[in-house]
């Protein structure tokens, strides 16, 4: 999901029923790459609906990023001559949606999520609507990165097309968003397209998008909308990831060496399902080759990458790190300033599960990343590819290929109704093994810690994986 879609949903999640996490898939992190980029001022055409003329209207902001408005047609009058304003707030109705086509293979994965079968879960298309409750003019979003522009009408409705700075080569990204307004019912739509979708398709499935307002009664499959007036009050700035954020060294007291066993929910009150379960790293191979690797337990996508990370004969091919000056999408776009190939070596762990209690679980989710950590002048921060005490003229260090992966890559135990990240059964003083495995650049094994906390964050130092303790796995 995109990163400012996954933000917004947090946050009304955290809003309507409190913090939670009930389980966690694995998914690829998106990653920015070099691209030469421009924006293009448009503006488009007028639109009428209930003797209220609108316009979707672009602006260049810096060199980089656009910002789309709906405004009233200031030259709108009809028949008596007279111009009709704009409500400052209309009745916005709630609404059912159709989507009238998707391309071939393409299914509904949620509601308003629809990717490819053959890659579920991780690319196709995220639909988004805003409920204009504070008047449609009121609508206003800034998009940076901008590539390319393209005024679009899809079913006699304005909308706008960008393509953004992508991640070619680099896996799965989500490089398309299109804008389409709705005046007549009052709602926005925005629709992430990734980049395994193509244009004309994206086009197509924005194209069958139909909105119907509902009865009074009715309430199967209405729209999910956000309001936009609590978009406007909510903080919706873009978040900035600081890959070196730092905590004290003393935060990392419960971290754990191979071969100990630990609780995988110490506050036990919280995921009450990993209340008896314990956890335990028993094996960390580093390998050359992928000879440790079932191959049948990997997907079609994952054996194609493993394909170009190799010999024919399985020895693992050098990795190559993008070294990227980051962009603000604004007046600046990521720079990759530096690239250079380095040995990669299979990390492939054997993890225990132990069900202590005296019931047994089923559909137990487990969960692999590995943290790349740096002590440095008494605190410890996430690694990016500088060492401690180095200053570089870049922001990030960036495998290019399999490498880019931190959360696990190959994991050979699948179970619950996606065959995915799950232990079907555990019995009562039952264990089952499971294997993962990464691959990771040779110079980067002497920061390794593995996470194998269900709820917190694979990416950052976060307090509760902090509180479970990583696994120090260095080398």
């Amino acid at each position: 999901m995109p990163e400012e879609l996954r933000t917004m949903v947090e946050r009304e999640v955290q809003k309507q029923i409190g913090v939670g996490v009930t389980g966690k898939r694995k998914n690829h992190r998106l990653r920015k790459t070099l691209i030469v980029a421009f924006a293009a001022a448009m503006l488009l055409g007028t639109t009428v609906f209930a003797a209220i003329a609108y316009r979707m209207r672009n602006e260049p902001v810096g060199t980089y990023a656009v910002k789309t408005k709906i405004e009233e047609d200031a030259n709108n009058s009809f028949g008596n001559g007279q111009t009709h304003e704009i409500p400052n707030a209309p009745n916005v109705p709630d609404v059912t949606m159709e989507a009238s086509y998707l391309p071939d293979g393409m299914v509904e994965t949620e509601d308003g999520k629809y990717s490819f079968s053959n890659a579920m879960y991780e690319g196709g298309v995220s639909i988004v609507f805003y409920k204009m409750d504070t008047g449609d003019a009121q609508f206003e979003m800034l998009t940076k990165n901008v590539k390319e522009t393209e005024r679009i009408d899809v079913g006699g409705y304005e909308g706008v097309y960008f393509a953004l700075q992508s991640d070619e080569g680099e896996g799965i990204s989500f490089n398309q968003r299109i804008y389409v307004a709705y005046t007549d019912v009052h709602y926005v739509m925005e629709m992430y397209a990734a980049s395994d979708v193509s244009k004309e398709e994206a086009l197509k499935i924005a194209e069958g998008i139909r909105l119907h307002p509902v009865s009074d009664n009715e309430t199967a499959g209405i729209v999910k909308a956000y309001q936009w007036s609590d978009y406007l009050a909510s903080s919706h700035e873009e978040i900035v990831e600081d890959a070196a954020q730092s905590v004290p060294q003393t935060a990392m007291k419960n971290t754990h060496a191979v071969g100990d066993a630990f609780a995988a929910n110490p506050q036990k009150e919280d995921l009450e399902v990993l209340a008896n379960v314990e956890i335990k790293v028993t094996d960390v191979q580093i390998c050359d080759n992928i000879s440790p690797l079932d191959l049948s337990a990997m997907d079609n996508d994952s054996k194609e990458e493993l394909q170009k990370e190799t010999t024919p004969s399985g020895e693992l091919l050098p990795a190559k790190i993008n070294y990227i000056k980051y962009g603000d999408g604004i007046n600046s776009v990521d720079e990759v300033v530096e690239s250079r190939e380095v040995p990669q070596k299979l990390v492939y762990v054997t993890v225990e599960y132990t069900n202590t209690g005296t019931e047994e679980l089923k559909e137990l989710l487990f969960f692999g990343s590995l943290m790349k950590i740096v002590e440095e002048n008494g605190a410890v921060r996430c690694y990016d590819g500088k060492a401690p005490g180095q200053n570089a003229a870049w922001d990030d260090a960036v495998p290019a290929g399999a490498a880019r992966h931190v959360e696990m890559w190959y994991y050979d135990v699948h179970g619950g109704e996606r065959s995915n990240n799950y232990i079907s059964s555990l019995k009562a003083g039952e264990t089952a093994a499971v294997h993962m495995a990464w691959l990771v650049p040779e110079e980067e094994l002497a920061y390794l810690y593995l996470n194998l906390d269900t709820y917190g964050d694979s990416y950052d130092l976060c307090e509760h994986s902090l509180e479970v303790g990583y696994v120090d796995i260095r080398r």
